[in-house]
């Protein structure tokens, strides 16, 4: 059957009337998505959706390129984050010490200041203001010559 007979079958049949309900509900739905806030569930599932097709259309090109590269930062976090300094939470886990022992270095210190002798603060030195001189020998040799 070629398509030029299926046309002439096709505008041989009587064209059929829907039923009146059917077209009171496709008009009423047809009404409700033309008004103003409505978002169709087909079109707009979610904000995601949305980013979904420009999302598509630029990863498509090299879809397993950009997977290896997600990949791979994957690996550089976990790595990173199992590699990271945990000193902080070992000085923070320390115990402090008591309160011997902080007499014990109170005492020490004094002790250390006594064999050390009193310190008297230094006077800063003014700095020397150089004098001004030739900047290059070179320039008198030239304008001698």
């Amino acid at each position: 059957m070629n398509p030029d007979e299926f046309e002439r079958r096709l505008q041989r049949q009587p064209c059929r009337q829907l039923p009146r309900e059917w077209r009171q509900d496709i008009l009423s739905a047809a009404h409700r998505a033309t008004r103003p806030g409505h978002v169709s569930r087909l079109t707009f599932h979610s904000f995601l959706s949305a980013f979904r097709a420009p999302l598509s259309a630029a990863l498509w090109p090299s879809a397993r390129a950009w997977a290896a590269l997600a990949a791979v930062w994957v690996v550089i976090i976990a790595v990173n984050f199992s590699l990271r300094d945990r000193t902080d939470v070992a000085a923070a886990k320390a115990v402090r010490p008591s309160a011997d022992v902080i007499l014990a270095l109170r005492e020490q210190g004094k002790l250390m200041a006594e064999l050390i002798g009193p310190t008297s603060p230094l006077e800063a030195v003014p700095p020397k203001t150089p004098l001004p001189q030739p900047r290059s020998e070179r320039r008198h040799e030239l304008l001698r010559a």
